[in-house]
């Protein structure tokens, strides 16, 4: 009797739904590649204007992102902030800084190029990450306007 067809695992098979499972393996892998940072209270990640060298991924805390006087966003654990003017190569559109203590990862361009390179599963997942929390964005802001 003929062995049933197998199908190809996919990144989806592997991860699914990813942007919400950002687990401890996930953290380890996108660390290997970029820089954790300790924020206190009030401190800030980037300022408005700044060229766009990277993106970062919010470990733990709360960071908020403003233009001028207007509050842009709140940036929860496992969001994203900066990716589009880094994918864009356009300035900082906001200045970030965080709400509360936060812990940070900041993954520059160097970085993610070198992921792509060395761990293309992972990197994969990481581009993953970054489109849902875009489509998170743009879904949040239809509702609003």
């Amino acid at each position: 009797m003929d062995e049933p067809l197998r199908r190809r695992a996919t990144i989806d098979d592997r991860f699914p739904r990813l942007y919400w499972r950002l687990d401890q393996e996930a953290w380890r892998a996108f660390s290997r590649f970029g820089t954790v940072h300790d924020l206190k209270a009030g401190e800030v990640l980037f300022l408005e204007g700044n060229p766009s060298i990277s993106l970062v991924l919010v470990m733990d805390g709360e960071l908020e992102v403003v233009r001028g006087d207007q509050l842009l966003a709140h940036v929860g654990a496992n969001f994203s902030v900066g990716e589009m003017g880094m994918l864009l190569d356009r300035p900082r559109g906001g200045t970030a800084r965080a709400r509360k203590p936060s812990r940070v990862l900041e993954l520059g361009r160097e970085d993610i190029h070198r992921m792509q390179e060395q761990d293309p599963v992972w990197s994969t997942r990481l581009y993953r990450v970054m489109a849902e929390c875009l489509a998170e964005y743009l879904q949040a802001a239809a509702k609003e306007g």
